[in-house]
């Protein structure tokens, strides 16, 4: 089981108010190591810098998209590896379908509840201590 507090997480969120949210339920379960991006395009930057554990993307964001940020970490050599969680308003059908088809390994609908996120995350991780 892996410690919570051992791994490094990135909230990907244009809303500062969305992306506190997320932290504080990741507070909740144990990660200390938060860091946060406000587009697709600035968490590649920061995925450049440091090794990630699982990163949380909103889906629709101005200037890089949580699915464009998913399709080029997918095609990278060493991101295409790091889980990550979609967070989107739109549980349709076709948004679901292309986020699946780009390799997300999990997806949450807005508004995130903590239960529901915490599913998710130990469903990718493991159960954490």
């Amino acid at each position: 089981m892996p410690a919570a507090r051992s791994l490094r997480v990135l909230v990907v969120d244009d809303q500062p108010s969305m992306r506190g949210l997320v932290r504080s339920y990741l507070r909740k379960m144990g990660f200390e190591s938060i860091d946060e991006a406000d587009s697709g395009s600035a968490a590649l930057k920061e995925l450049g810098l440091r090794p990630y554990n699982l990163v949380i993307s909103d889906f629709n964001m101005d200037n890089g998209s949580g699915l464009d940020l998913l399709k080029n970490m997918r095609m990278h050599p060493v991101l295409k590896r790091v889980p990550v969680i979609m967070v989107t308003g739109n549980a349709d059908g076709e948004t679901v379908t292309s986020v699946v088809k780009a390799g997300v390994n999990g997806y949450v609908v807005k508004p995130v509840a903590l239960e529901a996120l915490k599913q998710r995350v130990v469903h990718i991780l493991g159960q954490l201590t």
